[in-house]
């Protein structure tokens, strides 16, 4: 199926700042309260709602996982000529201004009740300018059948587009400054009640309902934040060996326009659903302005895959489509070599004591060190040694995991002990 794409291009970012998302949970993923349903019917006044609306529809969506629908396909029990049905998704703002946006971006796919095409009668994508006024809908972007024809709506649509007859999925933009402010005329101090998507099923004769499924997804509200930091990438690497130290490094930013005086960063590693490494540093960055951030040394133990991911918190914050950052990390595991000849763990059980005895060999004219770490990566104890021979490291070490490693000119090898008390 070909892809369509409705595009205007956007002007020059304004104040210097980059732009963010400022709808969260803006792919539906998560049990928020941040968007309300409403479904409509209008038939002489009264009428019976057939109208469906689902904020997590997994059957058609964008990105793989969930994505809302209205769905306005099933005929109601009423008839006749005028009447509409309506499926609704708001999301509402605190007074957002209009200067504070740049564009408005979103993907969606339509399923008409029988044709796809000849059967699809309207969607809306837009903004309400205040709820409890008569022009509630100030503006928005209407899809339609071109066989239709519609009557004036003033206020209501800035702009018509026709359904694409062999559509798959829609990706929309628009310059939001562009389209409310020279176009439109609002102004810079006009304030946002809410946005909405819609779907509209009606009876555009007496015979036949014409209604549809809309998916949407992916739906970014550019703009500028007071109040936002965020994780920009992760610098460091995703390939290591196992019994080696890896430190995670991340470059984060204020977005926001205001200072953040006080957030955290915080840096995780799972094997699967368990945490196996955490370090969270207390951080404060100036309006728009970046830093890198280095967490304490993680060592693994043992090779595998597991994941980084590090993010950021702070209340309030405008934006969390820029909080986490995810990579996947592979460990290989420790190649044993011949220099050490024996590692072994000897516990005191008398004097309940955890002491490590290690056996070594290192080639004749080369200096090793002998390395002692805990799980986290901190190193506890290194010596240096020549020749042959057995040294006791870590006296009096809790419970958990340890990793001792000897390395030389020529190689290296390292080993996995575990105290248990």
């Amino acid at each position: 199926m070909k892809r369509v794409f409705v595009l205007a291009f956007l002007p020059l970012v304004l104040f210097g700042f980059e732009t963010v998302n400022l709808l969260k949970d803006h792919s539906f993923e998560k049990d928020s309260e941040v968007w309300a349903t409403s479904e409509g019917s209008k038939w002489a006044g009264v009428g019976e709602d057939s109208a469906i609306v689902n904020r997590h529809d997994s059957q058609s969506s964008f990105d793989g996982s969930f994505s809302a629908s209205g769905d306005t396909r099933t005929t109601p029990a009423w008839v006749g000529s005028g009447g509409f049905d309506s499926a609704m998704i708001i999301c509402s703002f605190d007074n957002k201004k209009i200067v504070d946006l740049d564009s408005l971006i979103w993907n969606q796919r339509v399923i008409g009740k029988y044709d796809m095409y000849t059967l699809t009668i309207l969607s809306v994508v837009g903004f309400i300018l205040d709820a409890n006024s008569t022009n509630w809908l100030g503006f928005g972007y209407r899809f339609t059948n071109p066989s239709f024809t519609w009557g004036a709506y003033p206020g209501w649509f800035y702009e018509d587009y026709d359904m694409p007859e062999d559509t798959f999925w829609q990706e929309c933009a628009h310059s939001l400054r562009e389209d409310l402010i020279n176009s439109h005329g609002f102004s810079e101090e006009t304030t946002l009640d809410s946005f909405l998507i819609i779907s509209w099923g009606y009876w555009y004769d007496s015979d036949t309902w014409y209604g549809q499924k809309v998916y949407w997804d992916d739906i970014r509200l550019m703009g500028y934040a007071d109040y936002d930091v965020g994780v920009k990438e992760i610098l460091s690497g995703d390939s290591l060996e196992a019994g080696t130290p890896y430190q995670p490094v991340a470059r984060i930013k204020n977005f926001g326009r205001e200072n953040a005086d006080s957030f955290l960063v915080i840096a995780e590693i799972k094997d699967g659903a368990s945490l196996i490494y955490v370090d969270t540093l207390p951080w404060s960055l100036e309006g728009d302005t970046e830093d890198t951030v280095e967490f304490a040394q993680f060592i693994p133990a043992s090779g595998g895959e597991f994941t980084l991911t590090v993010r950021t918190e702070m209340d309030p914050d405008e934006s969390d489509a820029d909080d986490e950052v995810s990579k996947a990390l592979t460990v290989t595991g420790i190649e044993e070599a011949p220099i050490v000849s024996n590692l072994q763990l000897v516990l005191n059980q008398s004097l309940s004591v955890g002491v490590l005895k290690v056996s070594y060999s290192i080639p004749s004219n080369q200096q090793g060190m002998l390395t002692l770490y805990d799980a986290t990566g901190r190193r506890i104890e290194r010596m240096a040694l020549k020749g042959s021979g057995r040294v006791e490291l870590g006296a009096g070490l809790a419970s958990g995991v340890y990793i001792v490693r000897l390395e030389c000119d020529s190689s290296s090898a390292a080993k996995k002990a575990v105290v248990l008390k």
